[in-house]
């Protein structure tokens, strides 16, 4: 008997795959601006002029404000479809009004409290337009850019994928045509020149051979247990060991399939990964 679980590996795969990339862009930007924090010491040093690290620190916060920022526009890209280089824009020019919009009121608030208002807003975006209105640019551009070629791309071959499997089979009997829903079979084993499709209580023979139907089938359902047979996992009840590295498995209509040693590791890192329990 087997019992199908919920299947949360896909929800915590993806918050650790955030959780990464979040992590990855706090030390990124983090490091640029240390960076920069300590080429101002340098350039004090240079110069003759008093380092006043509060004011450096303030002065980088434009880096800071990228690890917050790019995870969230992550997030909002990655329910996105951005087909046309007009949405790419508008997300490119929206998130750097937004940078900014940010920046200028962490100056206004930081100003007011800790430099008793000393540093003005039009010289503070005047100075962040004049010195790293390119940074903004490039880093905003590349990111939303590499999400349309990639993501987009890989979201388009996965669909692309599933969508190739083959959801019915017409199998024809004389002049009758009988259409079978795939998940209903069970089983299916070579009869050379057919092939047998079992279903629950019936079973028809198809002119097709085992090898060029395994390929139209999703194989992390349709998985091989024999040189001549391909079982369907969600069909499978539970399996029994022959103690000679072969196996019986137990098919929820009661049919006993042999699976081969040969195919035995394939099927149990499949039939695990379906999340269903032997009991």
């Amino acid at each position: 008997m087997t019992h199908t679980t919920i299947d949360t590996n896909s929800n915590y795969d993806i918050f650790q795959s955030g959780s990464k990339h979040i992590g990855f862009l706090f030390v990124l930007f983090l490091s640029i601006a240390s960076l920069t924090v300590f080429q101002d010491f340098l350039e004090s040093q240079r110069i003759g002029y008093t380092f006043y690290l509060s004011e450096s620190i303030l002065f980088k916060i434009i880096w800071i404000l990228f690890i917050p920022l790019l995870a969230v526009l992550g997030g909002v890209l990655k329910k996105q479809k951005l087909d046309s280089i007009y949405k790419a824009g508008f997300y490119i020019i929206g998130s750097i009004v937004i940078h900014l919009f940010f920046l200028l009121l962490f100056f206004v608030v930081c100003s007011i409290a800790f430099y008793q208002g000393r540093y003005d807003v039009y010289k503070i975006l005047n100075y962040t337009l004049a010195n790293d209105l390119y940074t903004l640019v490039v880093i905003y551009s590349v990111f939303v850019l590499a999400h349309v070629y990639f993501i987009n791309k890989s979201v388009e071959v996965i669909t692309l994928q599933k969508e190739s499997y083959l959801p019915k089979i017409i199998i024809g009997e004389g002049k009758n045509n009988t259409v079978v829903d795939v998940k209903d079979i069970y089983q299916i084993s070579a009869e050379t020149p057919y092939v047998s499709i079992q279903l629950e209580e019936k079973k028809f023979l198809h002119t097709e051979t085992l090898r060029s139907l395994s390929m139209k089938l999703d194989t992390r359902t349709f998985v091989r247990v024999h040189k001549s047979t391909i079982v369907n996992l969600e069909k499978v009840s539970s399996f029994k060991s022959r103690l000679n590295g072969d196996y019986d498995l137990l098919l929820k209509n009661g049919t006993i399939v042999r699976l081969s040693r040969t195919y035995a590791a394939n099927f149990k890192n499949e039939f695990t990964g379906t999340h269903r329990v032997k009991v």
